[in-house]
């Protein structure tokens, strides 16, 4: 393939996880037949990426159902979509309470590209986005094929990747192929990280018939809290304190919980789901110095408590510990030493010298995103960077966007043809992992871009 289509207009998503599924999908429903849209994806699944491709019956989704439609005018699609294909996974799910495997989600995702009428106007490549190069005019998109194409507008969708090593050379990624199928049955093994990634390696190796001890370590020893029904909170607009100092807004949200739990029979789940429409905002009001306080004093608490385990799982992991196969604490590795056959790791126990030496037989490493772009792995991304197209968000998380998603080159231009959406806005948007906030990027950048192609015409 190689310069233009045979449409008008052409538009490049690429990657094609949750994001870049949902935002082709939102395309197709809004622009007419003069535009092709292109979904580039390497894997052989569209709508799965990361986040979906397990077909572990433990790994649940962390949102209920009810909150995980990929329409927001839609609230109900998926809730629907399961009365219908839910039955053939043995999965019944009469509430809106409910949490279904991630494998059944990502078929739900990846069916959203059938159900268009506009599918002809889909043209998926299976092949890998090696180099973008903008112009005035268009848009000159290679593959690891040897193909080239010519698209008026681009979109980086291009979704989760693994961090860095925290012990090179002997930390491995958990999702890697044949990682814990190397792993001795009955050996200690540590996972560096304790939150929901940890989570899924545990319950993973749980189902494996994994025997051994499970030692998960994080600098805070914080874990996910539970899902639970709670009363809905409403919260005003006027109630909030926009810009204010993290230490105003943090007092002001602990005030509201305990009024929640005293006055109104609700929890801090209910003031915590009541503040979501309004994250954005919050976030955008922050100065970068504040936005770096709460980074360093307040992500994790508020992260254990904005991404939760469903309840089946919190009472799985709450049975493990119980019964000493699964150690969760504070601390950090300070020492490894490489035996033949193991791993001798010292740990320092946090608020004190206290150490401890552990001899294990893997070191898994869950500590989520890496913030910083500029070390992925992305051969697309990183030609963006080499050229000076893109640069790094606020605190070097995500990548720096303008308003409307386009990105933001090292000059400070904003590009008039390539956008983002999903994990690579955190930087400016925070709330951009979760399937609720992602099908709100996408909807809107779809309308900017409908705007775009109809501008031209």
């Amino acid at each position: 393939m190689s310069g233009r289509s045979a449409y008008t207009h052409r538009i490049a998503v690429i990657g094609a996880g949750a994001s870049g599924v949902v935002l082709a999908a939102n395309l197709l429903r809004r622009l007419g037949p003069e535009t092709e849209i292109v979904l580039i994806e390497k894997r052989k699944e569209v709508g799965r990426g990361l986040a979906y491709s397990t077909w572990d019956p433990n790994h649940l989704l962390n949102v209920r159902v009810g909150n995980m439609s990929a329409y927001a005018y839609q609230p109900d699609h998926f809730h629907h979509w399961l009365q219908t294909n839910g039955p053939r996974h043995g999965i019944g799910c009469p509430t809106h309470f409910c949490f279904v495997p991630r494998g059944v989600y990502g078929e739900y995702i990846g069916g959203l590209l059938h159900d268009q009428d506009a599918a002809h106007r889909l043209n998926i490549l299976r092949d890998e986005c090696v180099g973008i190069i903008p112009s005035a005019s268009s848009v000159q998109v290679m593959l690891a094929s040897g193909d080239e194409m010519q698209v008026d507008y681009v979109v980086l969708a291009t979704g989760n990747e693994p961090g860095r090593p925290t012990v090179a050379g002997r930390s491995e990624n958990p999702w890697a192929p044949g990682v814990l199928d190397r792993l001795d049955g009955h050996a200690t093994v540590l996972v560096v990280g304790t939150g929901l990634t940890m989570v899924d390696v545990v319950l993973s190796l749980y189902r494996r018939g994994h025997r051994g001890p499970i030692v998960a370590i994080s600098r805070r020893g914080l874990l996910s809290q539970p899902h639970q029904l709670a009363p809905a909170q409403t919260l005003r607009r006027d109630e909030i304190s926009f810009g204010a100092p993290l230490s105003v807004l943090m007092r002001w949200l602990r005030d509201r919980i305990r009024t929640a739990e005293q006055e109104q029979s609700a929890d801090w789940r209910s003031v915590i789901d009541a503040l979501r429409p309004y994250i954005q905002d919050l976030w955008h009001a922050m100065s970068i110095e504040q936005r770096g306080r709460f980074l360093r004093h307040a992500r994790p608490w508020w992260d254990v408590r904005r991404h939760r385990m469903a309840p089946q799982i919190s009472e799985l992991i709450k049975n493990l510990r119980a019964e000493g196969r699964l150690r969760i604490f504070a601390a950090r590795i300070i020492a490894a030493q490489a035996e033949p056959e193991t791993t001798k790791v010292t740990l320092r126990h946090r608020g004190g010298d206290v150490t401890e030496t552990i001899e294990v037989g893997g070191i898994l490493d869950c500590t989520g995103l890496p913030d910083d772009p500029r070390h992925s792995l992305n051969p697309a991304l990183a030609s963006l960077f080499a050229a000076g197209h893109i640069r790094p968000g606020p605190l070097t998380i995500g990548l720096d966007l303008a308003a409307n998603g386009a990105v933001i080159a090292t000059d400070g231009s904003v590009s008039p043809r390539v956008f983002a959406v999903g994990p690579l806005s955190r930087g400016v948007r925070w709330e951009s992992i979760a399937l609720p906030d992602i099908r709100d990027q996408c909807a809107e950048l779809a309308s900017r871009l409908a705007a775009l192609v109809a501008k031209v015409e």
